[in-house]
């Protein structure tokens, strides 16, 4: 496997490989990106299996993609395949997530909470939304990945390609005052 990847000297060779119908590009990509994607997706409550499965997914996309003539090749091959199986894996995490909510309220039904504190609860929810769109795209991507995706200030480091884990702190700080600001303006 490694002697057919040596003959490809860059990704856009393999693209062209696989828009000839080279299948064995997608096992050279596999093979070349399972590591990756596994320590993703089990650092992210994952199996060894669905890091398997989401990454033949997004090999699946990637060849749909190439043979429609639709795939411009913007970056690594590796970040395209990586931030296909995030997305996917996101998702089905989220369904996950609601499914088990679901059983648990079958099982343990929640006392009724007060409409009027559900209602500010959502409309702050709301405001926090809105807010969050008005960022600059930088702040919303590392709030959203230390809030919601619960990465490490490393992994956020890794995917803005800030200067270190240090920096990232700092930034994440700056971003969520100003998300604060903000909030606080909106609700005047």
């Amino acid at each position: 496997m490694t002697r057919i990847f040596q003959l490809f000297k860059s990704d856009a060779a393999l693209v062209k490989r696989l828009a000839r119908g080279d299948d064995d590009v997608l096992a050279v990509l596999f093979e070349t990106n399972i590591r990756m994607i596994s320590r993703y997706v089990l650092n992210n409550r994952g199996t060894e299996a669905d890091a398997k499965e989401l990454l033949q997914d997004a090999l699946v996309i990637l060849w749909e993609k190439v043979n429609k003539g639709e795939f411009d090749l913007q970056s690594k091959l590796s970040t395209y395949l990586y931030a296909v199986v995030k997305n996917k894996w996101l998702r089905e995490l989220e369904r996950r997530k609601r499914y088990t909510g679901i059983e648990n309220l079958k099982n343990n039904p929640a006392p009724e909470r007060d409409a009027a504190v559900q209602l500010q609860a959502d409309e702050l929810a709301e405001i926090v939304r809105r807010c969050m769109d008005r960022l600059q795209p930088l702040c919303r991507r590392i709030l959203t990945m230390f809030y919601y995706e619960e990465r490490s200030m490393k992994e956020i480091k890794e995917a803005t390609g800030l200067a270190n884990e240090n920096v990232v702190k700092s930034k994440k700080y700056q971003c969520k005052k100003e998300l604060e600001r903000l909030v606080k303006l909106a609700m005047v």
